[in-house]
């Protein structure tokens, strides 16, 4: 297995100790795989620190500061493990044990690798192979033992991914924070038994997520239908009761008809729960009364029978709602295909959005039924970004209204091609130089991060635009395109693709300075996507001239012939301003 880069904060000794057995093997080096657990993509929120404190560290063989377990199992055994352990466990942080059959002798091992005590561990990742769809009693020992025991008292969640029925689990040590709630939470327990829990293995299982559940990652790839049920019977729970309760819920490989059958499951109460004692109402729209994020990463968003059966009808305390959707080639989705029910009711606690795609008639839906909203995100499927599979038309001004009317919005990103209906346009600089012509009705001082990195825009656009953004820190961009064809789109336009300060940059550079004479415009961050031959001349010294306060300016190149032209830029722009950050990605 490959080495993954090292942190620089952690010093590496050599010579380097091998695993036991392998001395002297140049093929079997040290496994440092803490940079992939520390992140965990498939959460939307992730509850694990990205950062590692340097302070005092020990370099640790195959740790950094991450314990793996699975490894020194795999080339040893648990006397390896309890020798590691003795040496660095003060100095461990996160502890890893992963890609472990449980039914074999390795899941008593695993117990006991777990009892050792890890005094400074403060996150577990726990990966375990299992065909039983209900716990076993291997996993319900871990459980115990990291919740009620003293063998890891800094300890503050850990995550479990079980391969059958493909779940990702990440538990709180604190997930209640009063006693009111833990009170709840233990009326709740002491009914499980009488109504859920034919065995104390199940008991068990119910009791650790009514106390510890906090994060959901669901796969709804399905082997067989007693695993389909057991995923059923889960989202049923954690939806329609307090049993399970999380606070986040990640559906992933997730298709109309899946979201359907559950809805439909919760509603017809098909799998027969009781109702009153779990607080669960059959039929009642209201769902996820503890939800608050919800992440989609949907195969398809439109079907024949339905569109999106996501309202806030259905998840009224929903704070964060982000749909991913990767289109496939000969399954567009339909012209003007809407959201589904998302813009029927009006989502007053909304704070975060990510959509694929938007569209100019989405804009209105949005400030109407999103007023509070304060992160927008419009993300197509990585390779989409310019492509018609998302046929809806936006523009430039649409994306003005936006950045302008939503009064709370502090982040607004959109990562695809700005699009009219038929062809695409060929002078994007030109649209944005219209859309601007008239103000917009008010300045709105909320917004600090402004990235449209698929929307050309020269430096008078991108100036006008600040002028009514005047909190932007972040700004993120794409230069006009020199071998734009000129649009002719207004006759009192002249059509100027190629040019880099764009129309009228003199007139708009003067009235910007005027704006911000007293107090500078806090612009802090720059990234330009692209490369333009005027980037030599005066005007980017001009232009990097209206921001006092900015700190780094970074360029992303979309061919080799732009990274070679790019990387000259960068050592002159170093040259002319030695106190800015330039920086290529």
């Amino acid at each position: 297995m490959s080495q993954t880069e090292v942190p620089p904060s952690i010093a590496m000794p050599m010579p380097m100790p091998m695993p036991p057995g392998e001395e002297g093997t140049q093929s079997n080096r040290q496994l440092l795989r803490h940079t992939s657990l520390m992140r965990d993509k498939s959460l939307s929120f992730n509850p694990v620190p990205t950062g590692i404190t340097s302070a005092d560290e020990v370099y640790v063989p195959n740790c950094a500061p991450v314990f793996e377990v699975g490894y020194w199992m795999n080339y040893g055994n648990f006397s390896s493990v309890r020798q590691q352990h003795e040496e660095y466990k003060d100095h461990v942080h996160t502890l890893s044990i992963w890609n472990l059959p449980v039914e074999s002798a390795y899941g008593a091992d695993i117990a006991a690798c777990l009892n050792l005590g890890w005094p400074q561990v403060t996150h577990v990742s726990l990966e375990y192979s299992t065909w039983e769809p209900e716990p076993n009693r291997y996993s319900i020992a871990w459980h115990k033992i990291l919740c009620e025991s003293s063998a890891f008292p800094l300890l503050v969640d850990y995550r479990v991914w079980q391969m059958l029925p493909a779940r990702l689990e990440v538990f709180s040590i604190h997930k209640f924070k009063t006693e009111r709630d833990r009170n709840q939470a233990t009326d709740i327990i002491a009914q499980v038994p009488e109504l859920l829990a034919p065995t104390p293995a199940v008991q068990q299982f119910y009791e650790h997520r009514c106390r510890y559940l906090e994060h959901v990652v669901m796969s709804m790839d399905s082997v067989n239908r007693a695993e389909t049920f057991t995923k059923y019977k889960y989202l049923t729970l954690a939806l329609a009761t307090p049993v399970l309760a999380p606070r986040t819920l990640t559906i992933v490989n997730c298709r109309l008809k899946h979201i359907r059958a559950i809805l439909n499951c919760i509603d017809r109460n098909a799998l027969g729960l009781p109702t009153g004692p779990l607080h669960y109402q059959p039929g009642v729209l209201e769902l996820g009364r503890s939800l608050q994020h919800l992440h989609l990463k949907m195969a398809s968003l439109y079907d024949e029978l339905t569109g999106l059966p996501i309202s806030a009808a259905r998840f009224p305390d929903l704070s964060s709602l982000i749909i991913e959707h990767s289109p496939a080639l000969d399954n567009s989705l339909p012209d003007g295909e809407k959201f589904g029910q998302l813009w029927e009711t009006r989502w007053s606690g909304m704070k975060r959005l990510q959509l694929p795609f938007f569209s100019d008639l989405h804009a209105a839906l949005l400030v109407k039924f999103m007023p509070n909203l304060e992160i927008l995100s419009i993300i197509p499927a990585p390779g989409f970004e310019a492509g018609d599979e998302y046929p809806d038309s936006l523009s430039a001004a649409t994306v003005i209204k936006l950045a302008t009317q939503l009064h709370t919005l502090r982040h607004f990103e959109v990562r695809s091609m700005l699009r009219i209906k038929g062809k695409r346009p060929l002078n994007m600089a030109q649209q944005i130089y219209l859309a601007l012509k008239k103000p917009p009705v008010a300045a709105r001082p909320e917004l600090k991060l402004f990235a449209v990195p698929c929307v050309h825009m020269d430096f008078c656009s991108v100036v006008r635009m600040l002028t009514y953004l005047p909190s932007v820190e972040q700004l993120e961009f794409q230069l006009p395109d020199q071998y734009a064809v000129p649009g002719n789109m207004s006759p009192e336009v002249r059509s100027v693709a190629h040019n880099l300060a764009g129309l009228e940059w003199a007139e708009e550079k003067r009235k910007f300075g005027e704006a911000f004479a007293v107090k500078p415009h806090p612009l802090q961050s720059i990234i330009v996507t692209g490369y333009h031959p005027d980037l030599h001349s005066a005007a980017v010294t001009e232009f990097l001239g209206l921001f006092p306060d900015l700190e780094s300016l970074a360029f992303t190149a979309v061919s080799r012939e732009d990274q070679d032209n790019i990387d000259q830029l960068a050592g002159v722009l170093t040259a002319l301003n030695p106190d800015l950050n330039v920086s290529i990605v």
